[in-house]
């Protein structure tokens, strides 16, 4: 479908768009306090009618829209519109829906004084360290979000230290999820800083990226001092048994952190039994 600009929403001349499937949906849909619209098909068109709904619905607190979808920065635009003005929806989720940096900013810029949504799921949108930079800003100001997950984009370390140095003085945000994002040592160190001074971070997920034992070594002494952080998950990093004398220091420091996911490391058998013999091995997943 064409890209629909402002002028279109109000010429009344255009013709209305129309999709029965969406419809139906939607009303059956309307009384639940969740919704979730997993199509790859979603245009412009379709947004609207979502975002429609949004304007006046005050029963989803939950709204999930996933698929490869063909929405432009318009329909991007209209929809967050909607969510200015809708004060129920809590928790939002759009993964794989492409929104690129310039749909991200607009975004931004509208949550960064948003007082509802507490949790912000954008996986897999091809945010960049430019998308990062509007990401870091909003991070300063918002109050309420509580939970952001930006798994599978390719923030690289830019954009993983501007988000990094957002969160040292950040005070709401309690879970942070950036797996597959490309995250290397020197943004592991940018996130030990981070873990110092940060006060309410509670979950942190690296799962999948490209940490090393010098990340590895440089997130131990900062967990050392952490007293707040109960469950990091560095699934599938590059951490070996040079890092192990420092996990386990870590593990007979630290009295607050609940899970330390290592499985799929570069750890031998010898080292893995090093660590189970550590007496709180049952904190760690190898």
């Amino acid at each position: 479908m064409a890209a629909i600009d402002d002028e279109d929403f109000d010429d009344d001349s255009a013709p209305i768009y129309e999709n029965e499937k969406l419809d139906i949906l939607i009303r059956k849909m309307r009384l639940c306090e969740s919704a979730t619209f997993y199509v790859d098909t979603i245009s412009n068109g379709d947004i609207i009618l979502i975002s429609d709904e949004l304007r006046t619905n005050r029963m989803w607190n939950f709204l999930q829209i996933i698929g490869e979808n063909l929405i432009t920065e318009d329909g991007v635009k209209y929809l967050f519109e909607a969510l200015a003005a809708n004060k129920s929806v809590k928790a939002l989720h759009l993964c794989g829906n492409s929104l690129g940096n310039r749909s991200v900013k607009l975004f931004m810029n509208s949550l960064a004084s948003n007082t509802t949504i507490e949790d912000l799921n954008l996986t897999d949108n091809q945010i960049t360290d430019i998308g990062a930079q509007t990401i870091s800003e909003m991070l300063r100001t918002n109050t309420a979000l509580t939970i952001l997950i930006l798994h599978a984009n390719p923030l690289s370390g830019i954009g993983i230290t501007l988000i990094a140095q957002a969160l040292q003085h950040n005070r709401i945000l309690t879970t942070l999820k950036i797996g597959r994002t490309g995250v290397t040592d020197m943004g592991a160190e940018e996130l030990a800083l981070m873990i110092q001074l940060n006060t309410t971070l509670k979950k942190l997920s690296l799962d999948n990226n490209r940490i090393s034992d010098i990340g590895m070594q440089a997130l131990c002494m900062a967990l050392k001092q952490n007293q707040v952080l109960e469950c990091i998950d560095i699934r599938q990093n590059r951490i070996s048994d040079k890092s192990i004398d420092d996990i386990v220091s870590l593990l007979q420091t630290n009295q607050t952190l609940n899970v330390l996911n290592l499985v799929r490391n570069r750890f031998s058998d010898q080292g893995k039994n090093t660590l189970r013999q550590v007496n709180v091995i049952l904190r760690v997943k190898l």
